[in-house]
């Protein structure tokens, strides 16, 4: 797909007009290209592959409705969920649909379906440099619990680590 499928156009973006599924076999290669166009260190195709095939593994995708040509995948989160805690893996979207709310509309679904799991917190890690996902992550009731240092190995980077103790419903975790 390359990176036509990862070009920054602002459209209006109507809920009605999205909805979430299971991520597919069918779906990786979109999701690459999101996630290339994210990351400086992007998981590769068995990274996601290795996710559908995780038992304890959740990958959802948020899809716009388009007309005349098939859904357009515009965001994932891959999650997990093992014994009480939630284990948020990936969450990305795709760089015409930033700063609109999907993330946290995914997010706080995502949280949702890890208490039906039988989550009791979440935790995740993401670099320190990525301001916009700690923003996130806050906004959504996450608070910074530690670090791990040089944990993303590629770039030798610090990993913040936050979590969320879900108390209540997950929209009621969220700061706003």
């Amino acid at each position: 797909m390359g990176q036509q499928g990862v070009e920054r156009k602002q459209e209006n973006l109507r809920v009605r007009d999205c909805y979430l599924s299971c991520l597919a076999e069918a779906d990786i290669d979109t999701v690459l290209d999101i996630e290339n166009a994210s990351f400086p260190a992007p998981w590769g195709r068995s990274s996601f592959q290795g996710e559908l095939a995780e038992k304890t593994s959740r990958s959802l995708v948020m899809k716009r409705r388009q007309q005349e040509k098939p859904d357009q995948v515009i965001a994932y989160l891959c999650f997990r969920v093992i014994e009480d805690e939630m284990h948020i893996m990936n969450l990305a979207v795709h760089p015409g649909y930033r700063r609109r709310g999907v993330a946290s509309f995914l997010l706080d679904y995502a949280l949702r379906l890890a208490k039906e799991y039988g989550a009791r917190g979440a935790m995740l890690e993401v670099r320190p440099s990525n301001h916009a996902a700690i923003s996130l992550y806050d906004k959504m009731g996450f608070s910074v619990a530690g670090r791990r240092r040089r944990y993303y190995v590629e770039t030798r980077e610090d990993a913040v680590i936050m979590t969320n103790e879900m108390a209540g419903e997950a929209g009621q975790n969220a700061r706003g």
